[in-house]
C-alpha cells in the first residue's frame, strides 16, 4: 500500500495548540508516530502542515486479517502503543486528536499512530483555495479538552483491543486485562505498570501478514496466494503462530485444537473400554 500525506491547517484565531503540536512533533523520534513532512502557510496566512500517513490498515481491520494473535504477537503490537501512551501521560509527547482508526498496522507489521493536530481542519492537497471563514471550524474536541490525555486514553483502548483478540485461555490474559483496565483512566504510573505487565507476558513475536491489496477504485483485490510450506518447521511455525486452518478464512488456536483432540481421544478410549468390559 502506498503512503499518502494529509494536510491540516489551523482554525482562524486558534493557532496556539496547532503550532505547539508541530513543534513537539518536530522533536519526536521513533517510527511509531506519523512524521511531519512539510510546514508552511496557506494563501490567507494560516499555518498548515503535511503529515505522512503510511500504507496499512486500522488496527481492528488488521487484527481481522491476522486472526487470533498469539501472546507474542500481541506483545509486539501493544508495546509501542503503550510506550506512546506513557509518554503522552507523562508529558514527554504531545498527541493530537486520536481515534482508534488512527492506530494503523503498516505493511511491515509495525504500529503507527497517525494523530491529527489539535484545533485543525483538513485541507485537500493541491487545492488553490483554502477553506473559507464559514469552514474554518476545528474538528470536534480540538480546544475544549486536554487532547493529549484523550489521545493517551485512546492508545490504552487500542492496546485493550489487541489483547481482547488473544485466546482467553492464555494464562497471561487475566493479569494483562487487569493492568490495562487500571491504566485506562489512570496516570502515567498506571500506564507504565501496564506496559511492564505486557512486556513480561511473553517474548515478542514478529507480525507476519499480507495486507489485502487495494485497486485503483479503492476496492480490495484478490487475496495473494499463500506460499506452500517448504518444510515441517514452516508448517509447525504456521500452526503455532496462526492456529489450525478451518476453511479459507478462519483459524482455530492451536491450544484449543490440542485440548479438543485430547478430549476426543479420551472419550474414544472410554467407549472402547466400556464396550470391551
Amino acid at each position: 500500500m502506498d503512503t499518502a500525506a494529509a494536510r491540516w491547517c489551523a482554525a482562524r484565531g486558534d493557532e496556539g495548540a496547532f503550532t505547539a503540536w508541530i513543534a513537539d512533533r518536530a522533536c519526536a523520534t521513533g517510527r511509531h508516530l506519523a512524521p511531519v513532512v512539510a510546514v508552511g502557510r496557506l494563501d490567507d496566512g494560516r499555518i498548515a502542515v503535511d503529515v505522512l500517513r503510511p500504507g496499512g490498515l486500522p488496527l481492528a481491520s488488521a487484527l481481522d486479517v491476522l486472526g487470533t494473535p498469539t501472546s507474542g504477537v500481541a506483545v509486539t503490537l501493544s508495546t509501542p502503543i503503550l510506550e506512546l501512551a506513557v509518554a503522552a501521560r507523562s508529558g514527554a509527547v504531545l498527541l493530537g486528536d486520536t481515534g482508534l482508526d488512527d492506530v494503523l498496522v503498516d505493511d511491515a507489521g509495525a504500529v503507527v499512530v497517525c494523530d491529527r493536530p489539535p484545533a485543525a481542519i483538513p485541507v485537500p492537497i493541491g487545492t488553490e483555495v483554502p477553506p473559507g471563514p464559514s469552514d474554518a471550524e476545528p474538528l470536534p474536541g480540538g480546544a475544549t479538552r486536554t487532547v493529549s490525555d484523550e489521545g493517551a486514553r485512546t492508545l490504552v483502548l487500542a492496546a485493550r483491543v489487541v489483547w481482547e483478540r488473544v485466546d482467553p485461555a492464555e494464562p497471561v490474559r487475566p493479569a494483562v486485562d487487569e493492568a490495562i483496565a487500571a491504566a485506562l483512566d489512570g496516570d502515567a504510573v498506571a500506564v507504565r505498570s501496564a506496559l511492564a505487565v505486557v512486556r513480561a507476558a511473553a517474548a515478542p513475536r514478529p507480525v507476519r501478514w499480507a495486507p489485502p491489496s487495494v485497486g485503483v477504485l479503492g476496492l480490495a483485490g484478490p487475496e495473494p496466494a499463500t506460499p506452500p510450506a517448504t518444510s515441517i518447521v514452516d508448517v509447525l511455525r504456521d500452526l503455532v503462530e496462526h492456529g489450525v486452518p478451518l476453511g479459507a478464512a478462519r483459524r482455530l488456536p492451536l491450544r484449543q485444537a490440542v485440548v479438543g483432540a485430547v478430549v476426543a481421544v479420551g472419550l474414544a478410549a472410554a467407549v472402547v473400554f466400556a464396550l470391551g468390559g
